[in-house]
């Protein structure tokens, strides 16, 4: 039997890891030809270094990379992953360019000053499906919590690898120019079918589900509660750094922006 340190297989050839931090997923899909695409893999150093070494343990190597937004914590990599295309939105390789100091700047004195330097260095997809060997992939792109987001879907795995979207530890987290929690709301409503139509979600944080629409309707009824009263008895919101998030997305909902 093998032995892995981090990852753990959720469905057949689908594998995830959570950080110690904010319980921040690692994806890893397998090609089926000795391959894999490693999505968002994080955090610290002994973590990023676990893949790579879990990926040899399974017989395989990481042939691509996917960051599915700009922030950080999804843009690191290790160089024993290999120096292969590590694939997001134009949009978002265009900002981690022209922000990248920006980008960051969380990073600096936290992880080793090497692993920030090979951070963010992306490709952008070309066209709505990854170019890959592996099961058929497609891109669906919005601006919910970050500007050029994008959640994976793999249809004939039924599977959502949805970033930042749809978490049980966490509220809606928009982006800090969304004042209003309008972009949010048309990000969330634009992922409504992909929701609908899969069978398993991978969250950037927090829990796999095997009920992605719930999870939508979840994030849904938190935007509906603050548009109609102001506020909402969501249960997440009582989990660590929520309540000061929730106040602000109340702010938001009034008009008042997010601080």
């Amino acid at each position: 039997m093998v032995t892995l340190m981090r990852l753990e297989e959720v469905i057949p050839e689908v594998w995830v890891a959570h950080s110690r931090r904010y319980g921040t997923t690692s994806t890893v899909i397998l090609d089926g030809h000795g391959g894999a695409l490693v999505i968002d893999p994080a955090w610290d150093a002994d973590e990023l270094a676990a893949i790579p070494a879990d990926l040899a343990a399974l017989g395989v190597r990481c042939v691509a990379g996917l960051s599915t937004h700009m922030h950080y914590d999804h843009v690191l990599w290790h160089p024993d992953l290999g120096d292969v295309p590590r694939w997001s939105t134009p949009g978002t390789v265009q900002e981690t360019i022209n922000n990248r100091e920006e980008v960051l700047r969380p990073l600096v004195g936290d992880i080793p000053a090497d692993l920030i330097e090979i951070a963010a260095h992306l490709t952008p997809i070309k066209g709505e499906r990854l170019d890959w060997s592996g099961p058929t992939a497609i891109i669906h792109v919005h601006d919910a919590h970050a500007p050029h987001h994008l959640a994976l879907e793999l249809p004939d795995l039924g599977l959502l690898v949805s970033g930042d979207m749809f978490s049980d530890i966490e509220i809606p987290m928009p982006a800090e120019s969304d004042t209003d929690l309008l972009t949010y709301r048309a990000g969330l409503l634009s992922l409504e079918e992909v929701t609908g139509r899969s069978r398993l979600l991978i969250p950037g944080h927090g829990e796999v589900s095997h009920s992605p629409i719930q999870r939508y309707r979840d994030d849904l009824r938190y935007l509906d509660d603050l548009a109609e009263r102001g506020d909402s008895a969501d249960e997440r919101i009582r989990l660590d750094g929520m309540a000061e998030l929730h106040a602000s997305n109340q702010r938001r909902a009034n008009g008042g922006g997010p601080r």
